[in-house]
């Protein structure tokens, strides 16, 4: 039980006493306080800098493969064919013609009255797309057409239903989901009529896509083109009246932003380690931080790797310096754009092994070398960016722990100085009033004999 303080007795605030000594005795735990508070900003300021070092892998991950650097464009000047490049392609034209686009089957019901009434058919549908298996979908008596719609698309048949009213009547509409004359669907009706098995019942019959390119003829199950022409995606939108020209060329801005996103990316992490740790007369944000070693650890792998040659590359462009990007006096990275379109020009090759991995010439890439060394900096086992996190946050509990434990003890010191104060106080309030009591007793003298 609390005790209460108010030091009537002996006229001595020790209310006043007991809360001085308990802010002294609190200092420590104010100073563990600020230790989590540090460490806790220490942890966040190193999972930030981690982030950034995923989005460098990121913008990494853009130029390591042969179709993310070799930048090419593809255009078409008919909007009946739109052209995209999807991988790595080669320059040149082709003219194209779209005879027939691929479509997917449609097949109706006869007419009904109602789509909610009950049909009465006790039964089943097989539906079986191509040459595959049939779904089969049971049908109650009590199933409306509406029903049956619902249980046709839930069924797993790649079809749709759906129920078609004209004003007058009710149909079943069946459309497939995939395109091609491989995908056609027969329904065979077991105990149910619909009338699908009737002639009239497909009005639109499976189809592939059907096109010339250069008077070659293509046949494609879908109205996405791939294949044709290495490296490029055709989109057919309608069929042609005249051929189309499909031009496919070099796209060096393409590959300009891409460096320029890598370079923003690299200096954010950069920077980033720098205003953690210190760097040069700018001093650390957080002194727990200050020459943090997993910090220059990171920052000192990155620009070995950014300022050593790349093994395997060939040619004039044996590093990264040689094809425009310069590492400044602060580890920062910049893009010489004419330096890029320069080497581009003379030795695109040479440049693209400096990225790239090239199992030909044994050129590892420079990419796919930056983002192991981030892997194994922040996701690996030992990795210094993931062991200083974990390190900060082990540090942030033991703190925790500890303060916990100095508070539970300042309680109870609490309680002992107010004890031992209360105990104090009404020791000098009984020798106040003993004194008193002695002073107002008679004197003795010889009179009073």
């Amino acid at each position: 039980m609390a005790v209460s303080l108010g030091g009537l007795a002996s006229g001595i605030d020790t209310g006043a006493l007991v809360d001085g000594l308990m802010g002294v005795a609190r200092q420590p735990i104010a100073q563990i306080e600020t230790k989590k508070l540090q460490t806790d900003a220490a942890a966040q300021t190193i999972t930030s800098l981690s982030s950034k070092l995923a989005a460098l892998k990121t913008a990494a991950l853009a130029l390591s493969t042969p179709t993310g650097f070799s930048s090419f464009a593809a255009t078409s000047n008919d909007p009946a064919i739109v052209a995209t490049t999807t991988g790595s392609a080669s320059i040149g034209s082709f003219d194209v013609e779209v005879a027939a686009l691929a479509r997917a089957q449609k097949s109706r019901s006869e007419t009904f009255a109602s789509s909610a009434a009950a049909l009465g058919f006790t039964g089943s549908l097989d539906i079986q797309m191509g040459a595959g298996s049939p779904v089969t979908v049971d049908v109650l008596a009590t199933d409306s057409l509406g029903d049956i719609a619902a249980k046709i698309s839930s069924s797993g048949a790649r079809v749709s239903a759906s129920v078609i009213f004209d004003g007058t009547s009710h149909r079943l509409l069946l459309q497939g989901l995939d395109t091609g004359a491989a995908n056609e669907f027969t329904v065979t009706e077991n105990g149910v009529s619909l009338g699908f098995s009737l002639p009239g019942s497909t009005y639109e019959t499976a189809q592939d896509a059907s096109l010339t390119i250069d008077g070659i003829a293509i046949t494609s199950p879908s109205n996405q083109v791939t294949g044709a022409i290495a490296g490029v995606k055709l989109a057919l939108t309608k069929v042609t009246t005249s051929p189309a020209t499909v031009s496919i060329a070099a796209d060096p801005t393409a590959l300009e932003q891409k460096l320029t996103a890598f370079v923003t990316a690299y200096n954010d992490v950069v920077n980033s380690g720098h205003a953690a740790a210190g760097f040069g007369a700018q001093k650390a944000q957080n002194p727990l931080l200050a020459a943090d070693s997993a910090v220059r650890t990171a920052l000192h792998r990155l620009g070995k790797l950014i300022s050593d040659a790349v093994p395997g590359a060939t040619g004039s462009h044996p590093n990264l310096r040689s094809m425009g990007l310069i590492t400044k006096a602060d580890g920062t990275l910049s893009l010489d754009k004419q330096k890029l379109a320069a080497a581009m020009s003379a030795d695109p090759d040479a440049v693209r092994r400096l990225f790239v991995t090239d199992a030909v010439t044994g050129a590892t890439g420079m990419m796919s070398t930056l983002m192991s060394t981030v892997d194994g900096l922040v996701t690996k086992d030992g990795g210094a960016i993931k062991a200083r996190i974990a390190a900060l946050g082990a540090k942030s509990k033991r703190l925790a722990t500890t303060k916990t434990k100095m508070e539970g003890r300042l309680v109870m010191y609490g309680e002992q100085l107010r004890k031992q104060f209360s105990n104090m106080d009404q020791a000098v309030g009984r020798y106040q009033s003993m004194s008193s009591a002695i002073s107002n007793m008679p004197k003795l003298g010889g009179n009073n004999l």
